[in-house]
């Protein structure tokens, strides 16, 4: 250390180097001074630039997930012919979910809840099987016994009726005279609509028939696919990005629970319109009453189309035999008044249905107004034919929810202010 105190002499240590002049200390200093040179770097490598934005892995994977998505697509497309049953599977598991989900709210295991719903379905089918098929085979049998005999009978009839009215018919440029020779040559739209129900159903039947190994196959599979249905959902929802993971979530339940409310109501409403008609005509004293309760039931799934079927020909059986209306009313065979009066009962019954109890059941099961259940009908019809119509319902409640999330003011109320009556007119 140095003292600079004023008559003190230089201390001189090891720590400090001793400067024997100004200049040797003022170059000492400039080296002190002098900044040293930077290492030289490695040079940089130029980055690859690829379309997009994305990396050569990124592309890797795009590559290999679509490659994966073709042989997938190309898999299944060979094995088709399997495929229905797992569908119907996947499709019944998730309609019964929001079932199992409640009964779990109540304290039920999802083995138990899934349990507890076959073991109601089983004794539902064994009730039906007890109850209903016996009665409703008989009507079957003898109806198909009698079927050659109604036939004559409608072309007999037919062809009388176009005998004495053959001045009306020229009138309005029907030029035939035979019933037969009218249908054929005549079609028409309605003949039309009806033959593509018939012919569907008839292939409906057909295939059901020819698959009857998918009477095990589908309750089996529903099973597992709707014990393990929350692994499975989240599993397909994680394949997403994770900030959508809650939005994909909710989206994807509602719209499942829209089309698990949907066919809960089509249930209510098809069991409801065929109790009624049965109920119609038993007491009508049609002696096909509950064959003719069951078919309207099934038909009404097929909406305009469907019931009308079931009025024409449940107004023919009534035509050609005798009846007991009522318990006490005799009414003889080839009795037109009592024949229209069953039709109109039954397209009056469909009438009600479709105005007042469908809109309320189905289209409010779904959260739709009636109006817009009414609009989706038309529009599903006017597209698709009878297809769209059976599915326009929940397309449309789903339709609903995406709006919802995309613009959510539509899910809210309006302002009160706009609320408000307007004030009467003087």
């Amino acid at each position: 250390m140095t003292d600079l105190r004023p008559g003190s002499e230089p201390l001189s240590s090891a720590a400090d180097p001793v400067i024997d002049s100004p200049l040797e200390g003022a170059r000492e200093a400039e080296v002190h001074l002098i900044p040293l040179e930077p290492e030289p770097r490695p040079p940089m490598m130029m980055r690859a630039v690829y379309p997009f934005g994305l990396s050569l892995r990124g592309w890797r994977r795009i590559l290999l997930i679509g490659v994966f998505i073709l042989l997938s697509i190309l898999f299944l497309w060979h094995v088709q012919a399997i495929l229905p049953p797992f569908i119907i599977a996947v499709f019944l598991a998730a309609m019964l979910d929001p079932i199992v989900r409640y009964l779990e709210k109540h304290g039920k295991s999802r083995v138990q809840a899934v349990l507890t719903i076959y073991l109601l379905g089983l004794l539902l089918i064994v009730l039906v099987v007890a109850l209903v098929v016996p009665a409703a085979t008989r009507q079957i049998e003898e109806l198909t016994g009698n079927a050659n005999t109604y036939y004559l009978f409608v072309r007999k009839t037919g062809d009388s009726w176009m005998a004495h009215n053959a001045p009306l018919l020229r009138f309005f440029g029907i030029r035939q005279h035979t019933f037969i020779s009218l249908v054929s040559q005549k079609p028409g739209p309605l003949q039309d609509k009806i033959t593509e129900a018939f012919n569907t159903l008839t292939a409906f039947l057909q295939a059901i028939a020819s698959q009857a190994i998918w009477l095990i196959i589908i309750p089996v599979a529903t099973f597992f696919v709707l014990r393990d249905y929350t692994a499975l959902r989240a599993r397909l929802i994680a394949l997403f990005p994770a900030r959508l993971h809650a939005e994909i979530d909710e989206v994807s339940r509602d719209i499942v629970d829209v089309f698990s409310a949907y066919i809960q109501g089509l249930t209510k409403i098809c069991s409801l319109y065929g109790g009624l008609v049965f109920l119609m005509l038993w007491l009508l004293g049609h002696k096909y009453a509950l064959f003719l309760g069951l078919m309207a039931g099934a038909f009404y799934v097929v909406p305009l189309i469907g019931p009308w079927i079931v009025a024409l020909t449940a107004g023919l059986l009534a035509y050609s035999d005798p009846h007991i209306a009522l318990f006490f009313i005799h009414v003889p065979g080839n009795s037109l008044a009592f024949a229209l009066m069953v039709a109109m009962c039954i397209v009056v019954a469909q009438m009600l249905f479709d105005q007042l109890l469908y809109p309320r059941i189905v289209g409010g099961s779904v959260g739709l107004h009636p109006v817009v259940s009414i609009f989706a009908l038309m529009s599903g019809a006017t597209l698709f034919g009878i297809v769209g119509m059976v599915v326009a319902v929940p397309v449309a409640g789903s339709i609903q929810i995406l709006l919802n999330y995309f613009f959510p003011k539509m899910a809210q109320p309006p302002p009160a202010h706009l609320m408000h009556e307007p004030p009467p007119l003087k």
